[in-house]
């Protein structure tokens, strides 16, 4: 079971290969006595993506010269992380197994990184369902962020360069897509800050956890039909993330428009560019903040790698929007 020294172990770990992103407190969000601050894991060098922490963790662990060819299932940024972090640390170039969903920047860098694609399925679940297929079939490593301990525990160290920015933090938040950002975290932050809040967010059209939980079982896969912004956030949640959901205090829901919103906040507010997870947390403060009165909150922004015609859009909306005011 995954516990707060396996966090701190993966730090000591990845800490040489990784950045020490800011924790900034927000120009729009919160108030004097109620302040709020950005985790900007959207900074990390070169990939953009908090995911690296959880790849690194994982490597580190692997020898270039013994172990078989990595491989990996991922809707983009872990398997951008997986392929640089490879070629960081020596490794040959990783098979990455992919939704034909994944957005056009994230495939681009896997494809710089040297990485081989492989796109299977019309979103994560069913791109997971085949690709484990494949990966049966074939001669590999497997580095999963969802059900990989080691690999999980190197996500949770986010949270931990939070609290030595900032111990007066009350509230964490996260967004959740397979879970293992929040699981770690919240792993981390109940044994050495249990005061410590922690708030997870889901889209409100794919609430895997809240349902699982209000179901009181967990299921691999979660139905969703449609196209959405939140392309990381839909599907299921891992078996892993679930059996530690207990550790969440509590769950806030979004949906796409209240997301635009909060991404066009973002880059006019705070100048800062994301990816639509990313701006979830964003998003739940501001659609529930009467929640936060009176609390320190951090939340993660998990990464910038935003498709450019996403990116685009947000940004026309945003112009008419200052124009009609």
């Amino acid at each position: 079971m995954l516990r707060a020294v396996d966090v701190e172990q993966a730090y000591e770990r990845i800490g040489k290969y990784i950045t020490r992103t800011r924790l900034d407190k927000s120009l729009a969000l919160g108030s004097e006595d109620s302040p709020v601050y950005l985790k900007t894991e959207n900074e990390q060098p070169v990939v953009r993506s908090y995911k690296l922490r959880g790849v690194l963790a994982k490597l580190t662990l692997l020898d270039p010269k013994e172990d078989k060819r990595l491989t990996a299932i991922s809707s983009g940024n872990h398997g951008v992380c997986l392929c640089y972090g490879a070629g960081l640390l020596g490794f040959a170039p990783p098979v990455i197994f992919a939704p034909h969903t994944t957005p056009k920047p994230k495939l681009k860098k896997i494809q710089n990184f040297g990485g081989e694609i492989h796109l299977l399925g019309q979103c994560f679940d069913e791109a997971n369902r085949l690709g484990e297929l494949a990966i049966e079939e074939g001669d590999y490593v497997k580095v999963d962020s969802r059900e990989d301990p080691e690999a999980v525990a190197g996500q949770g160290t986010a949270a931990l360069e939070m609290m030595e920015q900032n111990p007066k933090i009350d509230v964490v938040m996260a967004p959740i897509g397979s879970g293992g950002l929040i699981t770690a975290s919240a792993v981390y932050l109940k044994e050495r800050f249990p005061h410590v809040k922690i708030v997870g967010v889901e889209p409100d059209y794919c609430p895997a956890m809240k349902e699982n939980l209000e179901q009181g079982r967990w299921t691999k896969f979660f139905p969703f039909e449609g196209e959405t912004i939140l392309d990381s956030l839909v599907g299921g949640v891992a078996e892993h993330s679930y059996s530690r959901a207990d550790l969440i205090d509590e769950l806030l829901l979004v949906n796409d428009e209240e997301v635009k919103d909060a991404l066009g906040d973002l880059l006019w507010e705070e100048k800062v560019v994301v990816e639509p997870d990313s701006a979830a947390c964003y998003a739940a403060y501001k659609k529930y903040k009467d929640k936060f009165k009176g609390k320190t909150v951090a939340m993660i922004l998990t990464g910038a790698n935003i498709d450019g015609d996403v990116f685009t859009e947000i940004l026309e909306e945003l112009i008419e929007r200052k124009k009609e005011k």
